[in-house]
This record gives C-alpha cells, structure tokens and sequence, in this order.
C-alpha cells in the first residue's frame, strides 16, 4: 500500500471520527435541552449535577473538535508535502528539532 492510499484510508478514518463527534455534540445539545424542560420538576441538586455533566460533555465535544482541526491541517501538510517531493517523505520541523534537543 502506498502513502498515499494510507492517506486516503486515514482520511476516511478521520471522515468517521468527525460524525461520530458531531453525533455527540448533537445529543449533548439534545440532552441539555431536554433537561432544561425538567428544570422545576426535578430536586435543585440533581437538575444543577445534570447541567454540570452535561456542560463538560460539551466541552469534551468542543475540545475533540479542535483536536480533529489539527489532525486534519497535519493530514493535508503531509499530503502537500508529497506532492511537492514526489512521495519523499522527511519529518516535521518539530521532530528535527526534539531529536536535537533530546
């Protein structure tokens, strides 16, 4: 399999890895809504440790979110770079630089 056709299967991955995140942040958005029609109906500390657990849900979303940005910009770095050298594949500037200090 070549670099490229790695790419491209991690790429799908990442396609995958994206709706599954989306799909949480859905049914967290989901969850914090329907809560919100308890509020009054459930006792003050029970409804105040839902919202709580609801907001780190959210925040957890919102962090894999960003984590899946990053996957991505690397993913496409790594791609541009192929085409630049012809599939040659040298390490990031990052990884020169710990191998040096290490």
């Amino acid at each position: 399999m070549s670099v490229r056709d790695r790419l491209a299967v991690v790429d799908v991955a990442l396609d995958d890895l994206q709706s599954g995140i989306e799909a949480g942040s859905r049914a967290a958005q989901t969850l914090h809504a329907d809560t919100n029609k308890l509020d009054g109906l459930v006792s003050p500390p029970l409804f105040r440790a839902v919202v709580r657990h609801i907001e780190n849900l959210q925040a957890c979303a919102r962090d894999q979110r960003a984590a899946m940005q990053e996957l991505r910009r690397g993913v496409t770095r790594l791609q541009e770079e192929l085409k630049r050298s012809n599939g040659a594949i040298r390490p990031p500037p990052d990884a020169v630089n710990d191998r040096h200090r290490g």
